[in-house]
């Protein structure tokens, strides 16, 4: 969804968008995650002079895998944004541009234009876990047959000690000479 702000400029109202997008919609490309429900959000879109603000809410679910067993499970997201935008810096070929700690925390647009999808598609992957887990006490996969230990203990060895860290098990138990 494109905002157009000369129209904002001309209408001298924010916007005001409320509404539902799919995953297809925002174009959201990961392979950590993908929507198991539409994102619903309410947005305020105001201009003051060339500085555009973006505030709102966006609630919806991503369907994650779990980085110890591997299953799949659900995310809710529920969330606030109030963002910061303002016009591109013309800078040439070559030519470097110093940003402040400050503008880091501002986005830029061009041809005074703001795509609000790419805001909630930015915003819902931020909240992608990084090391998404299932439940705080999952066991994980057996690193020698790979059987779910969340189902059951399986029968492998693990007393057993990879022999690249041996060494390192005589400095935990030193034998007495």
């Amino acid at each position: 969804m494109i905002v157009n702000l000369n129209e904002l400029r001309l209408s001298g109202e924010p916007l005001l968008v409320k509404g539902s997008f799919c995953e297809d919609d925002l174009h959201i490309q990961s392979r950590l995650a993908a929507l198991s429900e539409d994102v619903a959000t309410e947005m305020k879109v105001s201009l003051s002079g060339d500085r555009v603000s973006v505030k709102g809410t966006l609630r919806t679910a991503l369907l994650v895998t779990c980085c110890r067993c591997a299953n799949p499970f659900s995310v809710q997201i529920a969330k606030q944004f109030d963002l910061e935008y303002w016009p591109d810096p013309d800078v040439a070929d070559g030519e470097e541009l110093e940003l402040e700690y400050e503008d880091l925390e501002v986005g830029f647009y061009r041809d005074d234009q703001i795509d609000l999808s790419a805001v909630l598609s930015e915003q819902v992957v931020i909240e992608i876990p990084m090391k998404p887990v299932c439940r705080e006490g999952c066991k994980g996969l057996c690193d020698q047959c790979g059987r779910d230990l969340n189902e059951g203990d399986c029968d492998c060895d693990r007393t057993k000690i990879d022999p690249r860290f041996a060494v390192l098990a005589q400095l935990k138990n030193p034998k007495v000479n």
